[in-house]
């Protein structure tokens, strides 16, 4: 009998360690599923998640490719056009530390502001004053070269500004060649 009770206390020991094994592995089983999940929902990056900033940009990307109209007023914003709410959120995003957010930030308001040179500047003809001020679209691009020195579209931008100063100040009676009113360093 000894040596059934040796057997049977062996078999339950062996089964004592089997479950202990399973449920060691049912728990790192849960913790990989918790921590994928965990992911995935991180990676969704929900509102909370996500600078105000970086959710100022991303707005002011939705609003600029808005179609043209007025856009109903928000919690935030009036009623207002989507190039003028895409410019404000901008302009809130260009408040961030993080200089690839803010790079990225004065390269859409140059760019944009410099649509609104040239437009008012055709609309109004190059000897009238436009509505936007070049130079300040001049001054947010140069900004972005300074934050992001390779950032090759910002500088053809640039350039083509210069340019467009230079006409502009050649038909208002500038110095001529290089003349740029208001002109700032480039920062490159």
């Amino acid at each position: 009998m000894s040596e059934m009770r040796q057997r049977a206390r062996r078999m339950w020991a062996n089964t004592r360690a089997h479950a202990r094994k399973a449920w060691l592995s049912g728990l790192l089983i849960f913790l990989g599923v918790l921590l994928i999940a965990a992911g995935f929902y991180a990676n969704s990056q929900p509102a909370w998640m996500v600078k105000p900033t970086v959710r100022a940009y991303n707005m002011g990307i939705d609003a600029y490719h808005e179609p043209p109209g007025l856009l109903p007023a928000s919690d935030e914003r009036p009623s207002e056009y989507p190039i003028e709410r895409a410019r404000a959120y901008w302009e809130q995003a260009s408040q961030d530390t993080d200089e690839g957010l803010r790079a990225l930030t004065f390269y859409n308001l140059g760019t944009f502001l410099a649509r609104e040179a040239y437009a008012s500047s055709l609309a109004y003809g190059l000897l009238d004053s436009p509505r936007v001020d070049m130079n300040e679209a001049i001054v947010r691009l140069s900004e972005a070269i300074r934050l992001d020195p390779d950032n090759e579209s910002a500088k053809y931008n640039l350039e083509v500004l210069d340019r467009m100063a230079t006409v502009k100040g050649e038909q208002e009676g500038g110095p001529g060649e290089g003349y740029s009113p208001g002109a700032i360093e480039k920062g490159y």
